[in-house]
């Protein structure tokens, strides 16, 4: 279950609260967070780091530490990058804390997701994440690197063997070891296995945490949707920070204009399960404060309940045409851009971009027209002759 949401809406305290609960229910349960400024730690009231840690019966958590993840798993990765910038004139300890490479940080959460679900090592992994547009890098990462590592990986091994037997016997900047480039072709084929988790309803899950104000309903929208261009499941919208009804007159006008923007995330995300939770505005840390926290928004329901499988990209068959569905929430029509590339279609919403691999039947066809029906984009290919595939 992944958290995500504006900054500041309280995403950091549901998270917590989710595993909390979950945990007490009987769940193997690990709290994760990859945000770069932590702040699970300061929820639980209890220190955290790189290592799992402990806090109670059932539930562990953990803060990804890059530190700690360049000493154990990048140490490669490390070493090669030291050597290198140590071979231009850098000092030995700049050149380690230069070694953090872009994209290492997302790697590194990314590939505890993979190794919690292959040794079965939890029931229910709860991760806090950063602000939105982070988040949206850190589970679009699968796809891009992968893009990357196919194209790329080959091209630049080739060349390493070549540089070996040439420069690489006079010049004095090392050169990539086979362990390294042994590393980064095991990096591609984990990324695909990663993507493979994400992407599957019955394991994966986004949940929005959102205000009742009107710049926090919009980025969640936008949020909403491009979650949904990259195919992730987001199956509930929590509305954090509900003033309840008897709160007193000191908070009268905000009430009302609550109710205002509590109306429009009711009409804009129906029929997106809407849990909510009431209270007055305060700090919510401790294990106290998050037990009250998370029976405000489940009550009696199991938190680890599935509220939503529905996948936002289908393909099927219609009419004779072959048609690629995804759910593209809050979308103008002007604001979507389509491009063919090989086997590839682009698909482009506002600052986001992404790459869908065709199928064998749709990659040598050109797309015959697109149109928007039900929140839904319609890209439509024309159908072999015999047709009747259905859906896929």
């Amino acid at each position: 279950m992944i958290y995500t949401g504006k900054g500041g809406v309280g995403k950091t305290s549901v998270a917590a609260a989710t595993a909390l609960k979950a945990a007490r229910m009987g769940y193997r349960t690990v709290l994760m967070s990859t945000d770069a400024a932590h702040s699970v730690s300061d929820s639980l009231e209890l220190p955290l780091s790189g290592q799992i840690t402990t806090v109670e019966k059932n539930l562990d958590a953990i803060e990804i530490d890059m530190l700690y993840e360049l000493e154990t798993r990048w140490k490669e990765i490390q070493r090669y990058v030291s050597s290198f910038l140590m071979s231009q004139g850098m000092d030995g300890i700049s050149s380690k804390e230069m070694a953090v490479l872009p994209g290492m940080e997302l790697m590194s959460a990314l590939f505890y997701v993979e190794d919690f679900y292959k040794r079965d090592a939890y029931d229910v992994v709860v991760m806090d994440t950063a602000p939105t547009g982070e988040t949206l890098r850190l589970l679009s990462f699968p796809e891009i690197s992968e893009w990357y590592t196919e194209r790329l990986y080959g091209v630049f091994r080739n060349m390493m063997k070549i540089a070996r037997m040439t420069v690489g016997k006079v010049m004095s900047t090392p050169l990539p070891s086979e362990e390294l480039l042994g590393d980064i072709a095991a990096m591609g084929d984990r990324m695909r296995d990663v993507q493979k988790i994400l992407l599957d309803p019955e394991v994966t899950s986004i949940r929005l945490v959102v205000n009742p104000e009107k710049m926090v309903i919009n980025e969640t929208k936008r949020a909403f949707t491009y979650m949904c261009l990259y195919n992730l499941t987001v199956e509930a919208l929590i509305v954090n920070r509900v003033i309840p009804q008897d709160a007193g007159d000191f908070f009268k006008e905000k009430l009302e204009e609550q109710e205002r923007y509590l109306k429009i995330i009711n009409e804009s995300f129906d029929p997106l399960t809407i849990l909510k939770a009431y209270q007055l505005p305060s700090e919510l840390v401790g294990i106290r404060s998050l037990e009250k926290l998370g029976d405000m928004v489940f009550g009696d329901v199991d938190p680890t309940t599935h509220f939503s499988r529905e996948k936002p990209m289908e393909i099927y068959t219609n009419d004779g045409m072959d048609i690629i569905s995804l759910n593209l929430p809050f979308t103008m029509r002007e604001s979507v851009n389509l491009y063919k590339a090989g086997d590839n279609l682009l698909v482009e919403v506002g600052h986001y971009r992404r790459s869908i691999s065709l199928p064998t039947t749709f990659a040598k066809q050109e797309p015959k027209r697109a149109e928007f029906k039900d929140g839904r984009l319609l890209i439509m290919f024309q159908g072999d002759e015999d047709g009747g595939r259905g859906k896929r």
